[in-house]
């Protein structure tokens, strides 16, 4: 009886250390409450941690995860024995830090609640008119960053997560961005309606921050190798039956807005305009919660990394400088500090070579700046004008032209395979584009 006691135990315990030798190593993060990609409290700790443990298992690799406020988890992890923090968007790498290959792709929109019975086809309007919550820890990807700081006046700040669900359910805001996914968990925890998204950014990666140091050295190495090589699930297009497009509201824009419609009604896809701020028009772009810009100046578009430059150019624009009758009009106006000239910030990163020492006034709304120049509340202006506006706009001010460009219309990257399309038909009604102008420019 005693032998088989022992037998027994000896097989016990030599469970126990073939499983103990199961790791062969330990590997130690730090993370935070954001449900489902991370949380405590959920059984496998959250989607993005259970993956990103499931693929070091398969390396003999045992992961434990510290779960923190968020920038408390930042700060630890600069400690020595941790590899890093995650899940984490690129943009919120700190001083010491690398990210690791992209673990898995989070969403992120702007969301309102299923109740809210507002119509939302003017997003210049929802931002501008209504509260929109973030959450204020996160530092969030570029092109979403650079809407939240557009926006500024209109931006609640939370501490996290749950708090912006909310905030967003008692209506102490109106919409908030975020992941859908965690909004959706805290809403089925809750028994209530999943909140409804408005409009999409592109998709964001999630990876680790990794305290770059010797001891992560291997570490890092062997995140390569598993994560770089991964091939995410292929996406077909969707081709979309109606796009949002922006355009900048000047004069001599209606031939344009005519030709992109005629353009998308021959590729049976309707098309919703909407007048926005020369900038904001741009970064709702290159954020992909627009779809399309009606036309824009080609140089201008180069640097967005999100934003296609359609083929074949619309036609040429000048950039003018305009000047009230009475006051001298040169290019030594721009050099002059004693001078206030009223542009978009774009026009004068066009003429960035001209050194311009002029007060720039910045304004964003173009059909505004004529108006100030005309009632002579501002001496100078910068304008776009067809080669046909320059002749209408010596009437009522000195013109003097600083740089030519060539016009095109833009497409957000994710619509990448409707471009070949979107240039034949572009060629093919060019020339009624010309008598369009040529006609607008009589009335």
């Amino acid at each position: 009886m005693l032998s088989r006691f022992y037998y027994f135990m000896v097989l016990v315990f030599s469970s126990l250390a073939a499983a103990d030798s199961t790791y062969q190593e330990t590997w130690e993060i730090t993370s935070l409450e954001a449900p489902p990609y991370a949380s405590s409290k959920m059984e496998n700790g959250g989607d993005a941690i259970a993956l990103l443990r499931d693929t070091l298992a398969k390396k003999s690799i045992n992961l434990e995860v510290e779960y923190l406020p968020w920038q408390n988890a930042i700060k630890k992890a600069q400690l020595t024995g941790y590899l890093g923090y995650y899940p984490a968007w690129p943009s919120e790498m700190m001083p010491g830090f690398v990210a690791s290959p992209t673990i898995l792709n989070s969403q992120l929109a702007v969301i309102t609640t299923q109740s809210n019975p507002q119509d939302f086809e003017n997003l210049e309007q929802l931002f501008n008119e209504h509260k929109v919550g973030v959450v204020e820890p996160y530092i969030y990807p570029g092109v979403v960053e650079k809407v939240i700081q557009s926006y500024a006046d209109s931006i609640v700040q939370t501490a996290n997560d749950e708090e912006l669900f909310h905030l967003l359910q008692t209506k102490q805001i109106n919409f908030a961005i975020t992941a859908p996914k965690v909004l959706n968990y805290f809403a089925e925890q809750q028994n209530l309606s999943e909140p409804k998204i408005v409009t999409q950014f592109t998709d964001s990666p999630l990876v680790i921050g990794i305290r770059n140091d010797a001891e992560n050295k291997a570490k890092i190495a062997l995140l390569n190798d598993l994560f770089t090589d991964a091939k995410p699930s292929a996406t077909n297009y969707s081709r979309p039956k109606k796009l949002l497009l922006t355009y900048i509201d000047i004069p001599r824009v209606a031939p344009f807005k005519a030709l992109m419609s005629d353009v998308y009604n021959d590729l049976n896809i309707k098309v919703q305009m909407q007048a926005t701020p020369s900038r904001r028009g741009v970064l709702l772009l290159n954020a992909g919660i627009v779809d399309g810009d009606i036309v824009r100046s080609q140089s201008n578009m180069r640097k967005f990394e999100n934003i296609i430059v359609v083929e074949p150019s619309l036609g040429v624009i000048n950039l003018v400088l305009l000047c009230r009758k009475a006051l001298p009009c040169d290019r030594d106006n721009l050099y002059n500090p004693n001078n206030r000239i009223m542009s978009s910030i774009g026009d004068i990163e066009i003429l960035n070579e001209f050194d311009i020492k002029a007060e720039i006034i910045h304004n964003e709304d173009l059909s505004h700046t004529l108006t100030m120049l005309k009632k002579g509340r501002v001496d100078y202006a910068l304008y776009p004008a067809l080669n046909n506006d320059i002749t209408t706009f010596k009437k009522d001010f000195s013109v003097i032209v600083l740089r030519q460009m060539a016009i095109n219309t833009v497409i957000h990257k994710k619509h990448a395979p409707l471009v070949d399309e979107i240039s034949k038909a572009i060629t093919a009604r060019l020339p009624e584009l010309t008598q369009r102008i040529n006609n607008d420019s009589k009335d």
